[in-house]
């Protein structure tokens, strides 16, 4: 029997050869169609995408960055009622409300009562100052870990000690790099936090230790 001779290097050439020829089809547009529709799929693709980016960019126009935390735009931050928050939170909770009166040029823009412990609350009004800064302060009976746990989302890590409107306050770390300061009058745990500078800290401690008790209905 017989075999047919192939001659190797005529095989691997006429394999070169047409592969040669294909890339040469697909270069000049040899199977019609298929990359039209390739562009057209890439463009559906991308089209949420540049949705998502326009939305995105559509909301960070309307706010600052600040190296401490966000600082909200004044024209698109929320405004609330300060006096009226006071009032309806003391009816609810079983400590002495202050109604702290911070500089002309702040203004209060949040307000709720959250529950720390079992038996315990917190009042929480917060202020965008002058230069736009964040500034909370929170009042309750609960002991003080709680608290500070409760504001600043992490265990209590104090970093020392400071001396505003006559009184000692402590000094624990917060998020974002931020501080919080715990104080006392008459057995009502204050705490003050934000983005605000030490001086809006110090403002702040002025108008919660000088503050009037509200008076509940």
């Amino acid at each position: 029997m017989r075999y047919p001779f192939i001659r190797l290097g005529e095989s691997m050439r006429g394999v070169a050869e047409q592969r040669n020829q294909g890339s040469d089809d697909d270069r000049s547009g040899g199977s019609p169609g298929v990359a039209p529709r390739s562009v057209r799929a890439m463009v559906f693709a991308m089209l949420p995408l540049v949705l998502v980016v326009l939305g995105i960019a559509g909301l960070t126009g309307r706010c600052s960055v600040n190296p401490l935390g966000s600082s909200l735009d004044t024209g698109t931050a929320p405004t609330v009622n300060a006096s009226q928050e006071f009032e309806s939170a003391a009816a609810g909770v079983d400590f002495p409300v202050l109604h702290p009166h911070p500089p002309d040029g702040w203004r209060a823009n949040s307000a709720d009562t959250e529950q720390i412990t079992q038996q315990d609350s917190a009042v929480r009004v917060g202020w965008l100052t002058e230069d736009t800064h964040y500034v909370r302060l929170s009042q309750s009976s609960a002991p003080e870990a709680e608290l500070v746990s409760s504001e600043t989302e992490q265990p209590p890590r104090a970093r020392g000690t400071v001396r505003a409107a006559g009184e000692q306050w402590v000094v624990y770390e917060s998020v974002r790099s931020e501080v919080a300061w715990v104080g006392e009058r008459s057995g009502v745990r204050l705490l003050i936090t934000g983005n605000g500078t030490e001086e809006e800290f110090r403002m702040m401690a002025r108008a919660a230790i000088d503050a009037p008790v509200v008076r509940s209905g």
